[in-house]
This record gives C-alpha cells, sequence and structure tokens, in this order.
C-alpha cells in the first residue's frame, strides 16, 4: 500500500461527506499520490463509486480535510464505461495506472480486469489488422498494451502526458510498471481459452488467423479512438461542473504540466518499440531503420553505400556501413517493391505446377518462419539483424561467396568443378524435404556456397507440407534453361539427382517428371535438352 492507514481513514471520511456512505460501492485512489511523484501541495485524487448516482457522474473538489478532487460515477456506468466504454474511457482509463482501492478492492480490480481484457483484444485486432499473418512471430510484452493505450489517451488529451512520464520514470516507476501491467497479464490469461492469443511470462502471441486482420478493423479501430476522443471531452465537461475560482485553478495546474515538457520516454511515444521477435529487432519505422543497424553493428560515424543483388528483379539490395577501421554489409529485402510483382506473374506462368505467395506479408512471414525453422534443424541460412514489420522489410545478414548459379554457369561453359557443389545441393534438399518442408523456389542464384557450405538464402516461397516435385523440376529445368551443352548439363542434372534419391524421396522425383511440371519450362529448353532431362529423371523414378 502507497497510502498510510491514516490518509486512507481520512480519504474514506471524506468521500462520505460526498456521497451518502450506505450508497458507497467502492472508494480508490489513483494520481501522483500513489504512483509516488507528487509535490508538496498536490491534491489527492480519488474515484467514489456510488450505487444509483443520479447524475452519472462529476467532479468534486474539497480543500478539508485535505484538498482533493474526487470523481464520483455511478457503478453501473463505471462497469460499462469498462465493457463498452460507454463513458469514453474517462472513468476507467484512470484504472490503467497504479491504483489504490481503499474500499471493495475487489469491485475495482474485476472492472479493471473487464477493461484491460477489451484493451488488450483491440490491440491485438490492430496488430493483426497491420502485420497480418507476420503477427504469429512477435511476442507482445504485456506493458505494451499499458503504454499503447497511455499513448493514444496522451494525444487526445495532452496534458496528461506529464502524469504518465512521471508515473513511469519516478523514484517508483519500476514497480508502477510492474503493477500495472500485471493487469494485462491476467487479462491475456482469462481470454487464451478463446483460442486467438497464447499466454507466455513475458507477453502475448497471437494466432493470427483467428483475428479478422482487414483494413476494415484498422478504420474501425481509428474511429473507435476519436469517437472515445469526443466522449471524454464530453464527459469532462459535463462532470467538471465547477465555479470559476475552480476552473480557474483547474487551468492553470494544466498550463504548468505542458510548459514543463517533461523528458522523452521511448515507451510511451513509439509503443512498438517494445514489441520483440525470437530473432531480430523490430523497427517500427522504416526511417529509422539505417541509424538502428548502425547501432547495432557497433558504428557510430558511419557512410553507408547500396547495391542491388541477385537478378535484375530481385526486391534485395546490399547494404554497406563503413568507418575508418572496418566496414559491415547487411542484406535488406523490400517485400512491397514494385519489383516483387514478379511473382504475380512468375503465378500465372506456372499456375499449372505451382502457386507462388504473392502478398507481401505472406512472403515475409514465410522468410521469416523457415529461417528459424530450417536454422533449428542444422541447415545453413543467413541471420536476421531487424524487421520493419509494418514497411515489409527483413534485413539479413550478408554471406560472402560465389552462386550455385555461378558455378554451374561456369561449368557449363567449359570450365572445370560445379558438379560437387550441385551433389551437395541434391543431399540438402533431400534432407529439408524430408523435414517436410518444400522451398517453392530452388534456383541455384538463391545458394551461395560459403566457407561453412551451402547456404540458403531466399525462402520467402519456402513452406511446411510444400511441393516437392517442384522443388526439383524448377532446379533442373530452370538450370538449363537456353543451354545447349546437353553432355555438360547431364553431369550437373546427375550429381544433383543421384544425391538427392539417396535422401529417399524418389516419389517426387516420379512426379516431377509429369507434364504438369515440365510444362512451363518447355518454352526455354532445346528440344534435345528437354528430351535428355526428362528421360533422366524417368530414370531416377
Amino acid at each position: 500500500m502507497r497510502l498510510t492507514a491514516d490518509e486512507r481513514r481520512t480519504l474514506s471520511k471524506l468521500a462520505e461527506t460526498l456521497v451518502e456512505p450506505a450508497r458507497i460501492a467502492g472508494i480508490a485512489a489513483y494520481g501522483s499520490k500513489v504512483a509516488g511523484y507528487s509535490r508538496p501541495d498536490s491534491d489527492y485524487d480519488l474515484i467514489v463509486v456510488s450505487k444509483r448516482f443520479r447524475e452519472g457522474v462529476r467532479y468534486r473538489y474539497v480543500d478539508s480535510p485535505v484538498a482533493a478532487s474526487a470523481l464520483i460515477v455511478d457503478q453501473d456506468m463505471l462497469e460499462q464505461d469498462a465493457r463498452s466504454s460507454y463513458l469514453g474511457e474517462f472513468v476507467v482509463g484512470r484504472l490503467l495506472n497504479v491504483y489504490e482501492a481503499i474500499t471493495n478492492p475487489d469491485l475495482f480490480s474485476g472492472v479493471e480486469l473487464d477493461f484491460k481484457k477489451r484493451v488488450l483484444v483491440e490491440a491485438l485486432l490492430e496488430l493483426s489488422s497491420d502485420y497480418g499473418e507476420f503477427g504469429r512471430h512477435l511476442l507482445v510484452p504485456y506493458d505494451y498494451f499499458l503504454f499503447d493505450m497511455l499513448h493514444r489517451r496522451a494525444a487526445i488529451y495532452p496534458p496528461a502526458t506529464y502524469s504518465y512520464v512521471h508515473t513511469y520514470t519516478c523514484e517508483l516507476g519500476d514497480e508502477n510498471r510492474r503493477v500495472s501491467t500485471s493487469g494485462f497479464e491476467s487479462a491475456a490469461r482469462a481470454l487464451q481459452p478463446r483460442g486467438f492469443l497464447r499466454a507466455e511470462a513475458d507477453g502475448v502471441r497471437m494466432v493470427p488467423e483467428k483475428f479478422r486482420g482487414d483494413a476494415f478493423t484498422r478504420v474501425q479501430s481509428l474511429f473507435s479512438v476519436t469517437a472515445r476522443g469526443v466522449t471524454q471531452y464530453a464527459i469532462h465537461g459535463y462532470a467538471g461542473r465547477v465555479g470559476p475560482s475552480v476552473f480557474s485553478r483547474e487551468a492553470l495546474s494544466k498550463l504548468r504540466r505542458m510548459r514543463e515538457n517533461p523528458p522523452p520516454f521511448l515507451p510511451l511515444e513509439e509503443p512498438k518499440s517494445l514489441l520483440r521477435l525470437a530473432e531480430g529487432t523490430v523497427v517500427p519505422d522504416a526511417s529509422l531503420l539505417v541509424k538502428e543497424l548502425a547501432r547495432l553493428l557497433g558504428f557510430e560515424s558511419y557512410s553507408t553505400r547500396e547495391n542491388d543483388i541477385g537478378e535484375p528483379y530481385s526486391t534485395t539490395r546490399v547494404l554497406t556501413f563503413k568507418d575508418s577501421a572496418r566496414e559491415k554489409a547487411v542484406v535488406v529485402k523490400n517485400y512491397t517493391d514494385v519489383r516483387s510483382l514478379k511473382w504475380a506473374l512468375l503465378g500465372i506462368w506456372a499456375s499449372t505446377a505451382n502457386r507462388f505467395s504473392t502478398g507481401p506479408v505472406s512472403r515475409m512471414d514465410r522468410e521469416y518462419g523457415m529461417t528459424l525453422t530450417l536454422r533449428s534443424k542444422g541447415i545453413l541460412v543467413p541471420p536476421i539483424l531487424a524487421v520493419a514489420p509494418a514497411e515489409r522489410i527483413l534485413v539479413k545478414g550478408f554471406v560472402g561467396g560465389p552462386t550455385l548459379a555461378s558455378r554451374i554457369n561456369e561449368y557449363l561453359k567449359g570450365g572445370a568443378g560445379g558438379t560437387e557443389e550441385v551433389a551437395a545441393y541434391g543431399r540438402l534438399m533431400a534432407e529439408i524435404h524430408s523435414l517436410g518442408v518444400a522451398l517453392g523456389d530452388t534456383k541455384p542464384s538463391n545458394v551461395i556456397i560459403s566457407e561453412k557450405g551451402l547456404c540458403l538464402t531466399d525462402l520467402e516461397q519456402a513452406v511446411a507440407g510444400g511441393d516437392r516435385a517442384w522443388d526439383i523440376a524448377e532446379f533442373l529445368y530452370y538450370t538449363a534453361k537456353l543451354s545447349v551443352r546437353e553432355d555438360a548439363m547431364k553431369k550437373v542434372a546427375v550429381a544433383f539427382l543421384d544425391s538427392y534419391v539417396k535422401g529417399g524421396d524418389g516419389a517426387s522425383v516420379s512426379k516431377a517428371k509429369g507434364q504438369k511440371y515440365f510444362g512451363p519450362f518447355r518454352p526455354f529448353l532445346t528440344p534435345g535438352m528437354a528430351k535428355m532431362l526428362r528421360e533422366l529423371v524417368s530414370a531416377y523414378a
């Protein structure tokens, strides 16, 4: 308890002078006296819940026996404010932060739980709308729900910023945060049986498919915030029917708060900075991406340069940081780049054989999820450094080395080597398929021959339970496109198939020989090359 026994008795008696004792359903204190940032001349802030309060909600200011501002509210209205924002959260919003129940703590804890359940659901709906399937990878800490709502309330009523910042930066700030956040953990555990979230020790994980994450949800959320702001101001005006002297005192207090300019407090200014991932940092605003990457890589004073990487239609670029002592490169992939329209076109081209994922959120979701899945099974993939989910940007570590495509092209042009790496890719693909995963885009240009082995750099089409026959067909037929070196290509294909079949999946090879998989590549293969490859695949089926 933050208040002394004497203070609690005094405030309880004060409340009884404002509301008939028999009608008092509960009394709670909140604000600076409870949070721990009060001044010697600060008032006590009270909520007095009354049964059948005819006025509904009313502010009362008193100077004796102590200076206090009491918000008197009808019990039914308070409970409706918690469940449906009946009063624009004008009253129940005060239970977001730390408070102390003086009488009937069960009433306040029940109202707080109902309120925080609704706040949590609305916040998750908006995250789901913003981030779609990728939301499944986020850990949403319990304090995100607290600061997201405070951020919105401060936008509606700026003078409140002073109180919010001091509540969580004063001497008791950490404890205030823990107490206020515990209500959201209780709310999450109460909601867990509904199936759209998993409550963990540190936060919540969404189950996006259970949410209606669409544009309508986003618009509806914005409308709700605006409507609540209007209601809050209306209720504030109605509740604060006071004389000129009190009005003057309150106005001066607000003006003083706004002039003080509390210090910046990132969780309140940008709540999304609290979101976490199993791997990589969440960057809420892509305009800060370069600065955040520099921080992560340990650069203070630096220059940068950018280069495209991969094929002309690639949405990936290499961003290199350099200072006087070193340089470090990262790979930045923008899933909303106009060049990503290639997947829609490729989907039409290969519609008889394979369905490509075309949506930017879905592709980013697959890339992130499969990176973690395959690494957990010992497959070499680049580390994820950062994600800007709102802008659909993912940043991975740069892996140096030639691509498998460049090594094969050298071999097809008469160079030495190449088949050893192809055989290694056959073994790797068989291993991945044995895990129940199909890569979806197996072009050799997506494989780096690094010092540690073959590294897969593009997983945006990878999916559990996908079409393994397509993986085989795409590698073989795409690699042979526009080539006339049948003998050399046959050795490449044999090296791949021999290693792959030893992994035990002959059934997928048998499917890959079918017209369904061969058809999309026919226009790019010479008749002799097409005949050789189909006969070879049949021999290994």
